[in-house]
């Protein structure tokens, strides 16, 4: 089976809201890339302004990059995606008219594992802090690792987020708006 780094798409966003505000109370902004069930949830409040962008897609970019999904795209994946990822409502509201939108939620991808091979990927390392960082410019993927998996994150590099083609291919017919995929080796 194939996989894909999921990227935002800024190629179309002319006219995509893109949320430039969000009040997350109290939550720490790396809750959801620790793969890790959330149990407490607070209100957290996503803003955008319509005058600047107007179209609200099925994955909407925010200031603190989470996986931010339509409930058109949480009602079409659920079945295939049970396990991996928890729902999480948001609230969107448009500065310019005040209209909240609540049909909105993050994704938090419940699923980190050690799927990165190193071998046949192309990286760099460098040191920050005393600690040895590095940074994935073409990622290969275990194929032993990820065998039944549609959506993931990695281990030690928790921000980028894998999906299977088959997962792509629910995107595409349903024509979910905001996605572009990156091929990834599986080895």
């Amino acid at each position: 089976m194939r996989y894909y780094k999921l990227i935002y798409d800024y190629e179309q966003d002319d006219n995509y809201a893109n949320c430039d505000v969000a009040s997350i109370g109290n939550m720490d902004e790396y809750i959801t890339i620790s793969g890790k069930e959330i149990k407490q949830w607070g209100r957290v409040v996503f803003e955008y302004d319509s005058t600047e962008g107007n179209v609200l897609t099925d994955y909407l970019a925010n200031p603190h990059r989470w996986f931010v999904v339509s409930e058109n795209f949480c009602n079409k994946t659920q079945k295939i995606l049970e396990n991996q990822v928890q729902f999480l409502p948001v609230k969107v509201i448009d500065r310019f008219s005040g209209i909240e939108v609540d049909s909105y939620f993050v994704a938090n991808i419940v699923t980190v594992i050690d799927a990165l091979d190193l071998d046949n990927s192309k990286y760099d390392v460098f040191e920050l802090d005393d600690e040895k960082i590095i940074s994935v410019e073409k990622y290969a993927l275990k194929s032993s690792e990820i065998v039944n998996r549609h959506i993931f994150r990695l281990k030690d590099d928790t921000i980028p987020i894998f999906i299977s083609e088959t997962l792509k291919k629910v995107i595409e017919d349903n024509d979910f708006t905001g996605f572009e995929f990156l091929e990834v080796d599986v080895i």
